[in-house]
């Protein structure tokens, strides 16, 4: 499963860093104000010449660094250049002494890329001196931060991701069915599923799949690993709720997986280059990514009774400063500038999801990108996001050990209790294996 993921996962990187990875927002009052967010620096203070280096793992690599924030950087401060460690390691880094003054990840990636090193570094005193506005940030991400690592602001949310549910529209036209809406409940959505499931002509149609994003970031806030105790936390009522839901729709009769028709069970391709699924629950993906096969439009993602137009968590890439940095004003300038509302909305006419609370950003999300234009864009936008789920220092070692057991109940092979109950000794097992390797 874990190559199956990666598959998935991997597209949908390049897609967001095609638009310009994505949103967030910075100081200053008005919100929808694009003069504010990005203080000026004062008449009298001399801005001297210096290179930045940045740090983008696996999310950025120079080039698409400079295209997407470079440049822009760089015009409004000539006085910074900069210097990127695209595709390599933390540990690469620490261990040929290079210094890096801004890094870009996320929570799962960061305390394996960045805080092992002792390169976590608290911008509080720093968001004081520029008076930035934390406010206008999605809180979520930021509290992500601050729960886990227990020092501060160690990064702020420079992009979200949404789960969102794509259809294909030709298919519901095709067979007379109303396609999906928004502020739908998952029943309705799986009664949705069993009607557009079908075969016609020789086609065998499904109903809906789903990315490993919709249990990842799921609705409901759970996490698989108790960050206090250290133990699996999946073998509960609500992880019961949770993967019943979406193990019934695998159970409709022609919309199963791990069959020779369909023999991965988180899946793009059937629904997006074959077009025989007619929805898709995953992070947003533009129109283009069909690349013209046939007519896609969005609906928010349905939600669960117990959390009535509650949609998926909205997961951040973070950008932050590092404690071996030596230029931590300059930095933070440069970072105050791309989360500030005049980069933040060209950014969002770009089809990037901002991490800003601010409507008139969030407003013009896709206004650049013509194929946006008459679809339901809206959907891909978080409006009522689930709260983060507890995130442990070792929640991304043991993904494998979740969804190994969990897609046995997607398959059918064991019912939901039986697969709680390997989910929670799969992961188990990890835990002690890497307690074991610390000691």
């Amino acid at each position: 499963m874990k190559n199956r993921k990666a598959k998935l996962i991997l597209p949908i990187a390049a897609l967001i860093l095609a638009a310009g990875l994505s949103a967030c927002s910075s100081g200053g009052e008005g919100a929808g104000d694009n003069t504010k967010g990005a203080a000026p620096a004062p008449a009298e203070e001399k801005l001297e010449p210096v290179e930045l280096t940045v740090y983008g793992g696996r999310y950025v690599s120079e080039e698409q660094f400079m295209e997407t924030y470079g440049k822009h950087l760089q015009k409004k401060y000539p006085h910074m250049s900069f210097k990127v460690y695209g595709n390599m390691t933390a540990a690469n880094i620490v261990t040929t002494g290079m210094p890096i003054d801004i890094f870009f990840s996320d929570p799962v990636a960061y305390p394996r890329d960045l805080a092992q090193f002792g390169l976590a570094y608290d911008m509080s005193a720093l968001i004081g001196e520029f008076k930035f506005d934390v406010s206008r940030l999605h809180p979520g991400p930021i509290q992500v931060m601050k729960d886990t690592f227990n020092m501060g602001v160690t990064g702020l949310p420079l992009s979200m991701r949404n789960v969102v549910l794509h259809y294909n529209k030709d298919l519901f036209n095709k067979f007379g069915v109303t396609p999906p809406r928004d502020g739908m409940t998952w029943d309705e959505v799986y009664e949705l599923a069993r009607k557009m499931t079908r075969q016609e002509n020789g086609v065998k149609y499904r109903g809906i799949d789903f990315s490993a994003h919709i249990i990842d970031y799921n609705q409901l806030s759970l996490g698989t690993v108790d960050p206090k105790m250290e133990r699996a936390s999946v073998n509960t009522d609500p992880w019961g709720d949770l993967v019943r839901n979406f193990a019934r729709f695998y159970q409709i009769t022609g919309n199963e997986v791990g069959t020779e028709e369909a023999k991965d069970v988180m899946d793009w391709k059937r629904f997006g280059e074959q077009g025989i699924t007619a929805m898709n629950g995953t992070t947003f993906y533009p129109p283009s990514a069909v690349k013209g096969l046939f007519d896609m439009d969005y609906a928010q993602l349905p939600s669960f009774p117990s959390k009535p137009g509650v949609g998926s968590q909205s997961p951040s890439t973070y950008i932050g400063l590092t404690s071996s940095t030596k230029h931590h004003k300059e930095a933070f300038r440069a970072i105050e500038y791309l989360l500030s509302a005049e980069f933040q909305t060209m950014l969002s006419r770009s089809g990037t999801m901002s991490a800003l609370q601010d409507p008139a950003v969030n407003a013009v999300f896709g206004a650049d990108i013509p194929e946006l234009q008459g679809k339901n864009a809206k959907a891909a936008l978080p409006t009522k996001p689930a709260d983060p789920a507890p995130l442990s220092k070792h929640s991304n070692s043991v993904q494998a050990n979740l969804w190994t057991p969990l897609l046995q109940v997607f398959t059918g092979a064991v019912d939901p209790n039986t697969g709680l109950r390997n989910m929670e000794e799969s992961i188990n097992k990890k835990l002690d294996e890497l307690k074991a390797t610390m000691k």
